[in-house]
Order: structure tokens, then C-alpha cells, then sequence
């Protein structure tokens, strides 16, 4: 074996992943074709889910500090005053990339650029993963190589879904002119123009553009002539830092596991860009596959729970199409879609509670994984203020082992008792909060979500403790 694990990808999805494996202490090789960083604009921040992970494992404040380097002081945010994190962090082009990198590394993962894979091989034992100059194995593999998977392919996983045309350009550049556009976004009789996201940030999106434009480098000419269509403007661009072109294919792999080869982040689904899910949503499948991965590699997971990371995730992204198809067709130009743009961006955006619903739906924070009947089962937990032996301290702050966390809420020592025997998988704290009313104990997954509540109604013994870790991180 070369690794316990050999994932192909060095972006974002493919770090954050190597890094909790490697918490989690297995071995792991990350492959990476470019012998770089990416430079160009994937994403302009993230969400809350994905904002709670890095804090989890006290990566958010070196987020934090490296994006106030690059990022412009009025788009800037940060903690507020009782230490709770932000809901949205503006992040730039290699920042976030590089903080997984340097994790990673910390935790001993490997990291080979200029490796060029060429396919998936694998048996009962483990994987072979096939590069121009022969093969690195592992127990397991994970594809996070993008859309064009070549670990997919060769893993025989279908991918359906397609597109209807549409082609979008998100740029990075000065205008000549920086007030030519406005500082604003548009929906035009040609498309949607947009210059108001960010300083220098443009995005222009045509909803029948031509075939040849869908494929190769995209230049700074295409740009601008793109944004001259949409916003009939004799828009000129120079100093371009970032050129990217997308589409509205959609599509979500139809299984997320077939064997030892696993898929995460756009290996498993693509989708246009809009609401940013796309980043959040393949980080937050490495956050939910590395534990569970992890067990399985160490001979501790429990039946079933390796699978559970398709059964949870492929619906996930399956709504983020549903989302991003529903937001092609109220943008999509034409006298007859007009009625439907008007509704509902002239009076339904206008709500409280519409916005709100969205903001829920597209960082999903609404999100809940099928569990038990309580509440908060399957939901994740957030990060509750507490007050411990040792003093006041936030849930994250308890969570850089990577372990999954039984917090005693009612000074059980019933419950104590029975949880020592996994006293080297799950780590107990005892306090108490104001934010967990009617709870006795709750048992939190590395990944922040909400594995079982024992609630003050269901009476003074936890006589289930030993029963759900078992359930969730094997026998003792």
C-alpha cells in the first residue's frame, strides 16, 4: 500500500478531506495534475456550514487573518464580539487552498503535484490508481477531480443530467471605463449582467450561446465581448487576474461508492454556479465522508456507516441542481419568462421571510440527515456557548481532535460510566448551556450534526448511551 488512502484532487475538496482523514490518523497520498495553486475565481465565499467545519478545527481565524491580506476591508468579515463566527466569509482566489494545504501537510499527508491519473483499478484488497508513470495504491480512493472525473469514468459510475446552452463568464479584471456598467445586476432581453458582486468582479451569462465557446481557454476577448452582448455597453477590460466560463450542466453521479473508489465535491455532482453552493457543498461531502472513512479504514465502523455518506449527501446535491434549474428558469430572458422575473424579484424579494428561506436553502443550514424523532436529531448542533469545568468556552472549541463529542449536560455519571469504554473514540464533556433547553445530552458527529439527544423529559438514566455509540462508532 502506499496510503491507507489515495485521493485524486488537490483542490479544496480533496485537501479537506486529507486533512480530517489524517486527524483521524490514517495515511494518506493526495495526486494532483497542476503543479500549482489554481489562480482563478471558483467561488466568492463560503457559507455557514462550511465556515462552522474550519472552525471546528481552528482553521477559521487563519482563514480569517490570510483573507484580510487579499480581501478589499469593506467586503471583510469576522467574529463578533461574543466569539460566535460569521455566517459568510468573502474568500479570493488560492486563500483557502493554501490553509488546506498547510493543514494537511502539518498532518503528514503527502501531496504530489504533476500526477497525471489515468484510471482506477481495483479488487477485494484495494485500489490501484493508474498515472503516466505507473500506479500508487491505497485501501480506498477518493475522485475530488472535478467534473470531468477521470476516477468516475474509469470506476464505471454513470453521471446523468446535461445542459440547455446556457454559457456564463465570471471575471476577475478592471473595466476601462468603471463606470460603464454600473454598479449593479441585470437581467437584459440577451441575458444577465452583473457588476456588483465584488471590486472587479464581473459575470455576464447568455442562455443560448454557441457551441464553440463551451470548450478551451477562455480569454479576455470572449469576455468582453460576452458582456458587450448582455448589456448592449461597449464594455472594454484589461488587467484580467481571473477568467472562468460555465454552464448549466447539471449533473449528479448516480452513486456516490461503488466499492473502494469514492466520488466528493464536483466528481459527484455539477451544477452552475449560482447561490455559491458549489464549493460549500463538496467541502461539506469531505467533511461528512473523512470520518466515516476513516472508521472504516481502522476496522471501527459500525455496518452501514460508510454507505451512509452516499445515502446523506447524494439527496444534498440533488437539491442544489433542483435549485440552481429553478434559478436558470426565472433568469432566462424572453417576453414570456418576464411575468415570473417580475414576481419574483419585484415582490417576493421584497420578504423577510422569502429572503431568509432562500439564504436557508442556499448555505444549507436548513439541512437535516435522517435521524431521530427529536428536533435536533440530524440537524447540525451550531456552536453552543458552554460552561465547562475549566471555564466558558464555544463548542468548536472543543472539536480539534476530530473525535465525536457526548456533551453531559445534566452531570450524568451514568452516562459517564458507560461511555469510558470508548473513551479512545468519543470525547465527553460535561457543562451545561442556556442554548440546549430540555436536553440532558447529546451526542455531536465530527462533522457538527447531531447524532442522538437524550432529552429531560426521558428521565434521569442514559441507558441508551451504550447502544447509540455503538450505533454510530462501533463496538467497544
Amino acid at each position: 500500500m502506499t496510503a491507507d488512502v489515495v485521493v485524486v484532487g488537490a483542490g479544496p475538496v480533496g485537501l479537506m478531506l486529507a486533512g480530517e482523514l489524517a486527524l483521524a490518523g490514517v495515511s494518506v497520498e493526495v495526486l494532483e495534475r497542476q503543479t500549482a495553486f489554481d489562480t482563478r475565481l471558483r467561488a466568492p465565499g463560503i457559507t455557514a456550514r462550511t465556515i462552522e467545519a474550519l472552525d471546528r478545527r481552528g482553521l477559521l481565524d487563519v482563514l480569517a487573518d490570510a483573507v484580510a491580506e487579499v480581501v478589499e476591508p469593506a467586503f471583510r468579515t469576522g467574529r463578533a464580539a461574543d466569539g460566535t463566527a460569521p455566517d459568510l466569509m468573502p474568500i479570493r482566489p488560492e486563500v483557502l487552498e493554501r490553509v488546506l494545504f498547510d493543514r494537511a501537510v502539518d498532518l503528514g499527508v503527502v501531496v504530489r503535484r504533476g500526477v497525471d491519473v489515468t484510471g482506477v483499478r481495483q479488487d477485494a484488497d484495494g485500489v490501484d490508481v493508474l498515472t503516466a508513470d505507473g500506479a500508487f495504491r491505497g485501501a480506498y480512493a477518493v475522485g475530488c477531480d472535478g467534473g470531468g472525473s477521470v476516477v468516475r469514468k474509469t470506476a464505471g459510475v454513470d453521471f446523468p443530467g446535461g445542459d440547455t446552452g446556457l454559457v456564463g463568464y465570471q471575471a476577475v479584471v478592471e473595466l476601462v471605463d468603471p463606470d460603464a456598467l454600473g454598479r449593479e445586476w441585470r437581467r437584459t432581453d440577451r441575458g444577465v449582467v452583473a457588476f456588483a458582486l465584488a471590486p472587479s468582479r464581473v459575470v455576464s451569462i447568455e442562455f443560448a450561446g454557441p457551441g464553440e465557446r463551451r470548450r478551451g481557454p477562455v480569454t479576455l476577448e470572449e469576455v468582453e465581448e460576452s458582456l458587450r452582448r448582455t448589456s448592449g455597453v461597449d464594455v472594454r477590460l484589461r488587467e484580467p487576474t481571473s477568467l472562468t466560463r460555465f454552464t448549466d450542466n447539471c449533473r449528479v453521479a448516480a452513486t456516490y461508492r461503488t466499492g473502494r473508489v469514492l466520488l466528493a465535491g464536483d466528481a459527484a455532482h455539477v451544477h452552475p454556479p449560482f447561490g455559491g453552493q458549489g464549493l460549500n457543498l463538496g467541502l461539506q461531502d469531505a467533511v461528512n465522508l473523512g470520518w466515516k472513512l476513516a472508521a472504516e479504514v481502522r476496522g471501527r465502523a459500525p455496518d452501514g456507516l460508510l454507505d451512509s455518506y452516499h445515502l446523506e449527501r447524494h439527496p444534498v446535491a440533488e437539491r442544489a441542481i433542483r435549485n440552481s434549474r429553478a434559478a436558470i428558469a426565472i433568469l432566462r430572458p424572453g417576453e414570456a419568462n418576464t411575468p415570473l422575473f417580475e414576481l419574483f424579484y419585484g415582490e417576493l424579494m421584497k420578504l423577510g421571510e422569502v429572503r431568509a428561506r432562500l439564504h436557508a436553502l442556499f448555505s444549507m443550514t436548513d439541512l437535516r440527515y435522517p435521524g431521530g424523532d427529536h428536533p435536533r436529531a440530524g440537524a447540525a448542533l451550531g456552536d453552543p456557548l458552554l460552561l465547562t469545568g475549566s471555564g466558558r468556552a464555544r463548542f468548536h472549541e472543543l472539536c480539534a481532535s476530530g473525535l465525536p463529542v457526548l456533551l453531559d449536560l445534566a452531570d450524568d455519571e451514568e452516562l459517564r460510566r458507560g461511555a469510558a469504554k470508548w473513551a479512545d473514540r468519543v470525547d465527553v464533556v460535561v457543562a451545561t448551556t442556556a442554548d440546549l433547553p430540555g436536553v440532558d445530552a447529546v451526542l455531536v458527529r465530527p462533522d457538527g450534526y447531531v447524532a442522538e439527544v437524550w432529552p429531560s423529559a426521558a428521565g434521569g438514566t442514559r441507558s441508551g448511551c451504550e447502544e447509540a455509540l455503538t450505533r454510530w462508532v462501533g463496538p467497544a
